[in-house]
């Protein structure tokens, strides 16, 4: 962080001569003239006199710097962009003093508040972009983005003028936020790999060759991974055959099948059920919690790195009328549970309608009620 090099608050003892003093404003500066430890007026740029009576009022003059300056910054840690990428970003941020008062008097480090007010804008603003929005256009989003939500810093005496978006990089280790509990080395790697591809093609366009046959993509759980067959001219009973074959497990190993759950009358009676997007494989929402993670135990077990072992729950509800209603619940997970483009708050129940999008990591399910 770096300002300009004159001080942002300046305080003065002034001379008196039998309780008279005459003090001079520079320009771009406000006075305020303290007695006693309260402001009893407010100065502007000129020549001005005050009295005090000796050994009973102690006066001060505090000087605010008015005047457009520049804090440059670089938040600590990195972003996070809408599509769970770390981003880097350093910025230039001209701001100016409206409230000297409450600078000077009621804020014990203004430009420390000032700083920590526009680093969780900025976090905010990036969170908002996905990936190749970032690389093409990032630098004028984000300033959009900061100058339209630019009054909230009035509330700490400051107006935000400008904003440089200097650079917008891309960390040199793991890009991509995930459980790292559990993860191997060469899944790790894997992970970097895959975001190095991310990113390279982020700003380039998809051109699909002319007369190729559609590439339909089918993921496959073989010993506990997922594979991706992405091969052309496949029929779909082939595709059918692929995913019927049954996992092949290591020697004396016996997988674990999630608990046995007895259906009440309000599980029998439900009908809703989850439609995955990119199968269209319809998992029917059967218990009563319906639980979503990682670990083999849950009643929907989601292969992907990004989801915690314990990741979310669908809870089902008897309003008054006897109708049953469905609640999704983020158990804590690390990277999130998302509706839509909105990520619901940890342990919050969200309430759910037919046609709404669930996002656990890559992974997109559409709720039905039939």
């Amino acid at each position: 962080m770096s300002s300009n090099s004159s001080p942002l608050i300046e305080t003065l003892n002034p001379e008196r001569f039998a309780g008279l003093s005459m003090d001079f404003i520079g320009a771009g500066l406000t006075g305020l003239l303290v007695k006693n430890g309260q402001v009893v007026r407010t100065l502007k740029p000129g020549r001005h006199f005050s009295f005090a009576l000796p050994l009973l009022e102690q006066c001060q003059l505090i000087l605010v710097d008015a005047k457009l300056r520049q804090l440059d910054l670089r938040p600590d840690g990195n972003l996070v962009s809408r599509d769970q990428f770390l981003i880097n970003v350093s910025l230039a941020v001209i701001y100016q003093v409206v409230d000297p008062k409450r600078v000077a008097l009621e804020l014990s480090d203004p430009l420390a508040a000032l700083t920590a007010a526009i680093t969780d804008g900025v976090a905010v603003a990036i969170g908002q972009f996905s990936l190749p929005e970032l690389t093409n256009q990032g630098r004028g989003l984000v300033r959009e983005y900061m100058l339209d939500h630019a009054t909230g810093y009035y509330t700490l005496g400051f107006s935000l003028e400008d904003v440089r978006i200097k650079d917008i990089t891309f960390p040199e280790s793991r890009g991509v936020i995930r459980q790292v509990e559990g993860m191997s080395a060469r899944q790790e790697a894997e992970q970097e790999a895959m975001r190095q591809i991310q990113i390279a093609k982020a700003s380039q366009p998809i051109v699909q060759p002319h007369n190729s046959p559609p590439v339909q993509q089918v993921n496959l759980m073989i010993e506990g991974k997922t594979s991706h067959f992405n091969q052309p001219g496949l029929t779909v009973r082939e595709l059918e055959g692929k995913l019927h074959q049954p996992p092949v497990l290591p020697p004396q190993q016996q997988p674990i099948l999630a608990p046995t759950v007895l259906k009440g009358d309000d599980t029998q009676s439900s009908k809703a059920s989850l439609v995955h997007r990119a199968s269209g494989t319809l998992i029917a929402i059967s218990t009563n919690p319906f639980t979503m993670g990682r670990e083999p135990n849950n009643n929907l077990v989601v292969q992907d790195p990004l989801c915690s072992r314990y990741h979310a729950k669908i809870v089902q509800i008897k309003d008054q009328h006897g109708e049953t209603l469905y609640q999704l619940v983020d158990m804590g997970s690390s990277n999130g549970t998302f509706v839509g483009e909105q990520r619901i708050a940890h342990h919050q129940p969200f309430w759910l309608s037919p046609g709404l999008v669930i996002k656990i990591g890559d992974r997109e399910w559409t709720f039905s009620i039939n």
